[in-house]
């Protein structure tokens, strides 16, 4: 090998070491990224997530939690990194918690994706490096759709309370979404509006998404449990699907609205796919990886 050859060899591995050694630095986990809550809630700039039931939380293991506090903690102030308080999870522990949250929290519609340093031969992630979140809308962004979407949803809210029975609330909340929306397609530059329940207080036209996560939403304001549940067509997302559960007398029924606004029309709503136990659901339902009894 020439001086030639070895000089630019030897400034590659050189340069090889700087950027590795910037890139580690840039993502060296320091106490200052570590997150907890909020004391004052008016801190949160667009919600708290204090009152979303949070069922899928319930079921993670320990490890799971604190990732997931540490998780919707730090989406819910728009943080861009965090270090985890954990000595060691595994790969799967984060995206069990990460897609907890989602299910759990439809009011933290802004949320994208988290990128993390592991291992992929032990399914490790090193906790020793930041965790890296991305967005769909800046806080910003964030804000200005909540301003636009506030005054229908609270308007659903105040109506639906006005009800006695959560029986009455719940059936009031089903309507009141079949009519204010339109099941519709939407191009991929909609995806991040139409995969949350902004769609469906924003203009009207939503998919399934729209319809589980906004009646999840109202639910949870209203102080009625409830939870989404989805099925992942692992060979084809667009075979997907999402619904709810909602906890009525100390039973939990299933309710798929998009099915039920997909049959109903202008003069008479459908109850075909309303408060039904598991039994009659998963007739025409494929069933999830978790089932919840009844």
């Amino acid at each position: 090998m020439n001086k030639s050859r070895l000089f630019k060899t030897f400034a590659t591995l050189v340069l090889i070491f700087v950027f590795a050694y910037i890139f580690l630095k840039n993502n060296q986990a320091t106490q200052t990224t570590q997150v907890s809550a909020f004391v004052d809630e008016t801190k949160y700039e667009v919600y708290s997530g204090r009152q979303a039931y949070e069922y899928y939380r319930s079921i993670l293991n320990e490890s799971e939690k604190v990732l997931y506090d540490e998780l919707k903690e730090s989406y819910l102030q728009f943080r861009s990194t965090f270090s985890t308080t954990l000595d060691e999870i595994k790969s799967k522990e984060l995206k069990n918690a990460f897609s907890a949250v989602i299910l759990d929290h439809p009011e933290i519609f802004w949320i994208d994706s988290y990128s993390s340093i592991g291992d992929i031969f032990t399914g490790t992630i090193n906790t020793n490096m930041v965790i890296r979140l991305r967005y769909t809308f800046t806080k910003e962004e964030a804000l200005k759709i909540k301003e636009e979407i506030e005054p229908k949803y609270k308007e659903i809210i105040r109506e639906a309370e006005k009800y006695r029975s959560d029986e009455k609330k719940v059936k009031y909340v089903h309507d009141k979404l079949i009519e204010i929306s339109t099941y519709t397609g939407y191009t991929y530059s909609q995806k991040d509006k139409f995969q949350s329940f902004v769609s469906i207080f924003e203009t009207g036209d939503t998919v399934c998404a729209g319809y589980s996560y906004g009646f999840k939403f109202i639910m949870d304001n209203l102080g009625i449990p409830s939870i989404s549940v989805e099925n992942i067509d692992s060979t084809d997302s667009s075979q997907s699907h999402i619904w709810n559960k909602v906890l009525l007398n100390g039973k939990w029924y299933n309710l798929d609205i998009t099915w039920d606004a997909q049959l109903s029309n202008d003069n008479e709503v459908s109850y075909k796919y309303y408060l039904l136990d598991n039994n009659e659901f998963y007739k025409v339902h494929q069933k999830p990886n978790i089932i919840i009894n009844e």
